[in-house]
């Protein structure tokens, strides 16, 4: 039997996109047709079950079809989509929908729009009773749904088979029928070991769970068996009626579409199942810097040097991108990140970097929407101007990733106290642990580059993304080698699977440390102007020592002689004078 058909007429718009996949997994077929077919369609005594008018202008064919079915008498339900609701419309129009909604929504309320009885599921003895007991026969062909004939006279039940109905055999099928005409596949049974069958997607594995939303490893599920493993970031159940939570959601999602870069995690869609939200984005198989960084403390080995400047340099350029970002009207979107944390930068095991999660990052166009005193973000990793509550630009974002490439170089995180308080007021001040205190084997270049992100005032710290990588590059290429994602892979492998001293052993090899440098102020770097150079610390003036006398062997050898013949001279001048 036919499944609930709806004719779809064009009406010259885009059609909306997905719409036409939601409405054949809820068992509707779908037909789209321009105007000339589908008045040959009606004059042949064909009827769907519902025609929708897809965004026509007023007086179009399509408009003045409509109106000519309205006049004809009782027809098929007619349901138009359009862009702003509100405006004309023909003649016989049952509901109009917003094109702008969901497709989901859209296939829910074009069903809900059907005769009653049509929208039953296709090839069920229960739909095939309700299509008999209202006297409608179905075509001579399951699927054929216009028919070979346009006399629907020749029809009846000579002509009907049992082919639709799942598990009948079909007695008057015939030998040499063309295979193309068989019925579809039953529903794809879940598979074992799915947590969760959620819209298009097999949710497998929950692997990540915040205070706002979770993330799931999920299949998705296409057309001719096709499959894809994607990651969603769905929000959770208490944060779905939170307008605040949905808009801050959602944001996410519009800002970060909208960057393309190998080192940012990529956006693939914004979706609803529900009342329920969700992000579907590229599945990372890896290990965000927070766990491997207690890795490293458990075997008591921070990062080689190399590895944590190649991870960084890759964060950075990361951040140039979404700093330099244009928006659809070409104007500068002037993005903050403003949780850059190793819970947010993610090692996969081929080595790549990815920079993950803008939940809270804010273009300049969103500012206005943070309230007022609300600090977003981990505390331990802000600058001070964010944990002040002032307003932010791209070098705030500079300075949390120096405080991440020093707790990779030092294995310890650049702020301690005893509490969040402390904690915080260190982080206004700006008060820095030394890092080569911490770890002497750090050359000077990275110390240089560390101080430099990390100064208090934004004007000394770098300019831009740009030139934090570029120093990266540049202290990796003095030291003689280029890395690769590769030697990252094999680091990972080296922390993952083996002990201690299997550990060490690989980072001695392929890593070996230079011999601790002196402890002095680092050079100052020059801005990017190559102008006046910029003092990266601010060291207090040691006191002024008196400077020593020269040791007595050091005095010049003349220097006797005159004093004695000096004072004969004043002797004999003092005896003359007594003497007269």
């Amino acid at each position: 039997m036919s499944l609930p058909l709806i004719l779809m007429l064009d009406g010259g718009s885009p059609p909306v996109a997905g719409l036409e996949e939601a409405l054949t997994l809820r068992s509707l077929a779908v037909k789209r047709v321009r105007v000339p077919e589908a008045k040959a369609l009606l004059e042949s005594g064909f009827r769907p079950a519902l025609v929708v008018l897809d965004g026509p202008e007023p007086g179009s064919e399509a408009w003045s079809l409509v109106d000519a079915m309205a006049k004809e008498g009782p027809g098929p339900p007619v349901v138009l989509l359009c862009l702003r609701a509100g405006g004309p419309t023909p003649a016989g129009i049952r509901a109009v929908l917003d094109c702008g909604r969901a497709p989901e929504e859209l296939a829910e309320a074009l069903q809900a729009c059907l005769p009653e009885g049509a929208g039953r599921e296709s090839g069920t003895l229960e739909g095939l009773l309700d299509e008999l007991g209202r006297g409608v026969l179905p075509p001579a062909d399951p699927f054929d749904f216009f028919g070979s004939s346009s006399d629907s006279s020749h029809r009846g039940k000579s002509d009907f088979t049992l082919s639709g109905i799942p598990g009948v055999e079909d007695p008057f099928d015939w030998p040499g029928r063309d295979p193309g005409l068989a019925t579809p596949l039953p529903p794809e049974p879940v598979p074992p070991g799915v947590l969760e069958e959620y819209g298009n997607y097999f949710l497998l594995e929950r692997i990540g769970l915040g205070g706002m939303a979770e993330v799931f490893k999920a299949q998705q599920r296409g057309v001719e068996g096709f499959q894809k493993i994607v990651a969603i970031k769905r929000i959770l159940p208490h944060c779905s009626d939170n307008p605040d939570f949905v808009r801050m959601f959602i944001d996410e999602a519009k800002l970060a579409a909208q960057l393309t870069h190998p080192n940012i995690v990529q956006i693939f869609d914004l979706g609803r199942v529900g009342d329920s939200y969700y992000i579907a984005m590229e599945y990372v198989n890896g290990w965000d810097l927070r766990s491997l960084l207690r890795k490293a403390g458990e075997l008591g080995s921070p990062f080689p040097e190399e590895v944590a400047a190649f991870v960084v340099m890759r964060v950075a350029a990361a951040l140039d991108h979404a700093h330099r970002k244009r928006g659809f009207d070409d104007r500068e979107l002037k993005l903050v990140h403003r949780d850059i944390s190793p819970q947010n930068v993610i090692l996969a095991a081929e080595g790549a970097v990815k920079l993950v999660d803008f939940g809270i990052a804010k273009a300049a166009s969103k500012a206005g929407h943070t309230h007022s005193g609300a600090l977003k973000g981990k505390i331990l990793y802000m600058s001070p101007e964010q944990a002040m509550g002032q307003p932010l630009d791209n070098r705030s974002d500079l300075y949390s990733l120096g405080l991440l490439l020093f707790e990779l170089l030092t294995g310890q995180r650049c702020f301690f106290a005893e509490s969040e308080l402390a904690v915080l007021e260190k982080v206004r001040q700006g008060r820095i642990q030394d890092l080569q205190t911490l770890n002497p084997t750090v050359s000077k270049e990275l110390v240089a580059i560390v101080n430099r992100a990390l100064q208090k005032d934004v004007d000394h710290r770098y300019p831009s993304a740009r030139f934090m990588e570029r120093d990266l590059r540049e202290a990796l290429g003095r030291q003689g080698r280029i890395l690769t994602e590769h030697d990252v892979a094999e680091y990972l492998q080296a922390l993952l699977g083996g002990s201690r001293e299997v550990l060490r052993t690989f980072v001695a090899t392929r890593f070996p440390a230079a011999p601790p440098a002196p402890v002095s102020p680092p050079p100052a770097l020059l801005s990017p102007s190559r102008g006046t150079p910029v003092l990266l610390l601010e060291p207090e003036p040691p006191a002024a020592e008196p400077a020593p006398l020269p040791p007595p062997d050091q005095r010049p050898r003349w220097l006797l002689p005159v004093i004695l013949a000096l004072a004969a001279a004043l002797i004999a001048v003092l005896t003359l004078a007594g003497g007269s």
